[in-house]
């Protein structure tokens, strides 16, 4: 994240008494944030203060005042990513993107796009980040600032990194480093060159990279920065440990460890005691394997580090194997399983929350760009309206021609808004559609991302729960693929919804051979009783693929019928023939919980009833609120 900036480039008759106030509460605060956040929004409040009291539609609002505001929101955008509230911090870089714009500052404009383009890049839309660090390029090369520029082509580089598109990485990284060269900028170059050994490593080039380590090494050794060499010292033995060249990587490691020591990061100390433990696992020799694999779990639980907590408790889980103390072997398996299902479930929080926020954000752009609309249509009534006045007034001693003139214009007007009206209904259905789009794009992400982690557990269990949510999800992301593609957003027709529901289903869950019938009137229902419906039919279809026809002589059938039974009130009966249904049990399952859960938010209930043709009969009554 980049620093705040305050240019004197206005003069003080430019910026007037107000402007000036605001600059001054600003400074204030741009120098608490993250120190005391308190005192900013204190600062902030007062700035504010004098902003609304400031006529922007004037004619006569200077430059100034345009850059003072910029400020304020740039501010605001640091205090919100230092709470790490990142769609209000990108929300409030985005607007003072606009105002240094029209201001002209293109230095703080361009440190906008650049705090904009991490904080995207942190939501995962590395797509918005790229543009955004390439505007902020144009603009250094528009003030000639090549250090600017080099920071970002740093920037760029990673993300293509992390994208895979290493060759575009490897041009971006090698343009910032010619530039550090010229600067003679030797933090720039030690950056550059990390990165790029980094990159090097990746691809394979183990001796270039030891080449760009061993350069970026000596500058942090000339730039005195202790945290820097013992961070470059590891990643170097890293290299040799991998080629097995172990007495190098030793060296290496415990050269990075005195370091680390020397400066107390405890971090740094467990990660290199962990690399220690595996070099001498290599090397046969136990007892110092085991005495730095201690080391690092000690720490890893003193820090609350889970993946130094899962790398050591691997090592000594090895190590007991190796030695045959099957005891211990077994405490540190249960150790490393432990951090597993921890690291688990904080990578899907994090997804999730990601996830959550990239909606948000986009749904937020989708708001803005409408009532942006709204506000350009008030102005240009409000411009057509002063003009009728106008022409009016200058013409009433022809009140005829006035009147006529009057006539054809208001039509001629009204045909056009008419055609406006047209245009911003169709641009609305289809911002619609898209919004709709992008969420089922969204869900299919997360299933993706849960279907992947779930090939990577052992555990049938926890696997068969992840496929269960794979599920729930895809249930939801139907209804808005069915929304996407069709006219009108306001209901949906049932009937479809439970075909493509049911045959998604029996393609991923079930047998062919079940004959699924769906009996529907095609009631029109709303989208949030839709996927209420379908997760809890979900559960229900996908019980009966898992238990109910596994001992059965005849043909495996299920029935779905849904009737309208009264005004808003709606029934959805479901029947298999198969072993039938244990009542007690079901109900206490997760499933069945799950599925009451869903019918009572939807003001209705769950009915169990023994039917002669049917062996399993449930009831859902409910209603579309």
């Amino acid at each position: 994240m980049y620093s705040i900036l305050f240019q004197n480039v206005y003069s003080q008759e430019e910026l007037g008494a107000d402007t000036t106030k605001i600059l001054k509460h600003l400074r204030a605060a741009s120098s608490q944030v993250g120190v005391n956040n308190n005192k900013v929004e204190e600062h902030l409040k007062k700035a504010e203060k004098i902003i609304l009291a400031i006529d922007f539609n004037s004619k006569n609002t200077n430059k100034g005042v345009i850059y003072s505001v910029g400020q304020f929101h740039a501010i605001n955008g640091y205090l919100f990513y230092n709470r790490n509230s990142l769609t209000e911090a990108l929300q409030s870089f985005r607007q003072a993107e606009l105002l240094f714009e029209k201001s002209g500052s293109n230095t703080e404009h361009a440190e906008c796009l650049n705090n904009s383009a991490v904080i995207l890049n942190t939501l995962g839309n590395n797509v918005e980040a790229i543009n955004s660090y390439h505007k902020s390029i144009s603009l250094y090369e528009k003030l000639d600032d090549i250090e600017g520029k080099a920071y970002a082509f740093n920037n760029v580089s990673r993300i293509y990194r992390q994208q895979g598109s290493f060759g575009q990485a490897m041009e971006y990284i090698n343009q910032s480093l010619h530039i550090s060269e010229v600067l003679n900028n030797k933090n720039l170059e030690s950056l550059s060159l990390n990165s790029k050994a980094g990159l090097l490593k990746v691809t394979g080039d183990t001796i270039g990279a030891i080449a760009a380590y061993q350069k970026a090494l000596s500058i942090r050794k000339e730039l005195l920065d202790s945290v820097g060499i013992a961070s470059v010292l590891n990643n170097i033995g890293s290299i040799f440990k991998g080629q097995k060249k172990y007495d190098l990587a030793l060296n290496y490691f415990y050269h990075a460890k005195d370091i680390a020591s020397l400066k107390g990061f405890k971090a740094g100390i467990g990660h290199t005691n962990n690399n220690i433990g595996e070099v001498y696992f290599k090397l046969k020799k136990y007892s110092d394997a085991e005495e730095n694999g201690r080391s690092a779990l000690k720490i890893a639980k003193e820090i609350d580090l889970l993946s130094l907590k899962r790398q050591s408790a691997e090592l000594l889980m090895d190590i007991y194997q190796a030695t045959e103390r099957w005891k211990e072997a077994f405490e540190m398996q249960e150790l490393v399983l432990d951090a597993k299902d921890l690291l688990v479930n904080q990578e899907t929080k994090q997804i999730a929350q990601r996830e959550s926020m990239r909606y948000e954000f986009e749904k937020e752009r989708a708001l803005d760009k409408k009532e942006e609309e709204q506000h350009i249509q008030l102005q240009k009534e409000k411009s057509e309206r002063q003009q009728i006045y106008y022409v009016s007034i200058g013409l009433i001693a022809l009140l005829l021609l006035v009147l006529l003139f009057f006539v054809i214009n208001r039509l001629r007007s009204a045909k056009e808004q008419n055609k406006l009206i047209l245009k911003q209904s169709n641009e609305r259905k289809l911002l619609l559609q898209e919004v709709h789009h992008r969420v089922k794009n969204n869900f299919q992400i997360v299933s993706s991302l849960l279907r992947l982690q779930s090939y990577s557990i052992d555990d049938d269990s926890l696997r068969n729960s992840f496929e269960e949510a794979v599920s729930r999800i895809n249930s939801m992301a139907i209804v808005h693929d069915i929304i996407y593609r069709q006219e009108t957003f306001s209901a949906i027709d049932s009937k479809e919804y439970l075909e493509k529901l049911i045959k998604t289903l029996q393609k991923t869950s079930g047998d062919p051979n079940i004959d699924i019938v769906i009996r529907a009137d095609r009631p029109k229902l709303k989208i949030e009783t839709l996927i209420h419906l379908g997760i809890a039919l979900n559960e229900l279809v996908i019980n009966s693929f898992k238990y109910a026809f596994n001992d059965i002589d005849e043909k495996p059938k299920i029935q779905i019928t849904l009737n309208e039974v009264s005004k808003q009130r709606f029934e959805l009966i479901y029947q298999d023939n198969g072993i039938g249904l244990n009542k007690e049990l079901s109900k206490s399952s997760f499933g069945m919980e799950l599925v009451e859960t869903l019918i009572e938010h939807l003001d209705g209930e769950v009915e169990f009833k023994n039917l002669e043709n049917w062996k399993t009969t449930i009831i859902l009554r409910f209603s579309d609120i």
